[in-house]
């Protein structure tokens, strides 16, 4: 047995660190989610993004089942509307179900909602994670207010997952993760399509002879996060995952911070099912109850 978990955890981390961009599967569904799956594991990607609220597990469900589960590295999210810890069960069991696996590589909560308590939650995951349902927890859209009050709770949490991309980023999160041993992955990566056309990243990329795209996810990347960049297109699929044969320079990675650090983050408010706005301006005392 024991070999047996030392043989998972290697083979676990191999998936990370040959992945360095992972399949994002937003608003993909049915054929085209089937097909587009298809051609991203083809090509090399390993890590796939999704999640109760995009409607498309089963689609996934049927595009995974036609390769080695133990190569991919599949992560969901948790609506709001499940936290609660039975609620929260429930959506896992289902979500295995239509992914037609036997556990998730990576769980998460999709936002923050400060309405339910986070610690019956966590510990919940963590029970989960025990039985070997899910490999590991994380949390999604939280601030380092919101990073603060879930570490009270005791649970470990090993991935975080936020918009990042050049017009964007948290980076006292980043940091904040990073120093707690906390992996990061970028949702819109390359701030839905805007950046493929972005002139300050074009020029860096010709350096390259690579896209403004690319060196968009290079930058995240070399921040040793994980883009989760989502196209359908085959050939932006393939040029997507292209970027390791080239870095950005110190002074590059510097120049993109700074747009990224002047940026603004997109803001989400949200009715049906669960009634909720974005937390971000939540001080670390309006954050989600410990009990």
């Amino acid at each position: 047995m024991k070999n047996l978990k030392i043989l998972f955890f290697i083979s676990f981390f191999n998936i990370i660190a040959k992945s360095e961009v992972g399949y994002g599967t937003f608003p993909l569904k049915g054929n085209d989610c089937i097909q587009a799956i298809e051609h991203a594991i083809k090509l090399g990607y390993r890590i796939i993004d999704s999640a109760t609220r995009y409607g498309n597990l089963d689609a996934i469900g049927t595009a995974i089942a036609k390769f080695n589960r133990n190569d991919l590295f599949i992560i969901s999210k948790v609506w709001p509307d499940s936290y609660a810890p039975e609620a929260l069960r429930k959506d896992l069991f289902a979500t295995l179900e239509k992914l037609k696996t036997g556990y998730l590589d990576n769980y998460l909560l999709h936002w923050p909602y400060s309405k339910v308590a986070i610690e019956p939650t966590l510990h919940e995951m963590q029970e989960l994670k025990t039985q070997g349902l899910i490999r590991t927890i994380g949390l999604s859209n939280p601030t380092v207010n919101h990073m603060k009050r879930a570490l009270q709770c005791g649970v470990k949490i090993d991935y975080v997952q936020i918009e990042m991309h050049p017009e964007f980023c948290d980076f006292q999160l980043l940091k904040f993760c990073n120093k707690n041993s906390i992996r990061v992955q970028a949702w819109a990566p390359l701030g839905v399509g805007r950046l493929s056309r972005d002139p300050f990243l074009l020029n860096i990329g010709k350096k390259y002879n690579k896209t403004a795209a690319q060196v968009a996810l290079r930058w995240i990347v070399q921040h040793n996060c994980i883009p989760l960049p989502a196209s359908k297109n085959v050939a932006h699929m393939q040029e997507n995952i292209d970027i390791e044969n080239f870095a950005l320079s110190k002074q590059e990675m510097n120049l993109i911070n700074r747009k990224a650090r002047s940026g603004k983050r997109q803001r989400f408010t949200f009715k049906d099912p669960v009634e909720f706005a974005d937390e971000f301006d939540f001080s670390f005392e309006e954050c989600w109850p410990i009990k």
